[in-house]
């Protein structure tokens, strides 16, 4: 056996021990920069479970590291200056984002469920989905309280 054919006889072994290890790798090392960090997001859902009419909002993510765990947390800031906490899980590139809108007094409370995705270098929020769920029995509703749905986007801060 020629030294030449040795060389490319052990290129492909190792090739072949690599690549599976590589595909039974967790898919969120290749997911690249994770959601962690600061974020400006716009939000559009309903004023009310029974509204046609859409409200806009801006909120601020602060969401820290995954630990070991599958979520991470966050804290979530309006326009007002109201923290609330969230949390947070990244798959790839989709994220998903959970918390309760603070709540008035003055309508109906909600929480919101959101999935989006991180485009542009991991700089932005697109495709964003928000299934609002009302603190409004329903019993017609498999989910046994009013829901609506809206959208999001956003930007990263840092």
């Amino acid at each position: 056996m020629s030294n030449g054919f040795r060389a490319w006889l052990t290129r492909a072994t190792l090739l072949l021990i690599i690549l599976p290890c590589l595909f039974m790798m967790n898919s969120s090392a290749f997911a690249g920069k994770a959601f962690d960090g600061q974020w400006s997001v716009n939000i559009t859902i309903p004023e009310s479970p029974t509204s046609n009419k859409n409200q806009t909002f801006t909120v601020n993510f602060d969401a820290s590291p995954r630990a070991s765990s599958l979520h991470g947390r966050m804290t979530i800031t309006d326009q007002e200056d109201r923290t609330v906490g969230g949390v947070w899980r990244q798959v790839g590139k989709k994220v998903y984002v959970t918390y309760e809108l603070p709540c008035t007094g003055e309508g109906p409370c909600a929480s919101l469920v959101m999935k989006g995705k991180i485009k542009n270098q991991n700089t932005q929020l697109k495709k964003g989905k928000v299934i609002v769920m009302w603190d409004t029995p329903n019993e017609q509703n498999t989910a046994l309280y009013d829901t609506s749905n809206g959208k999001f986007n956003g930007d990263r801060l840092q």
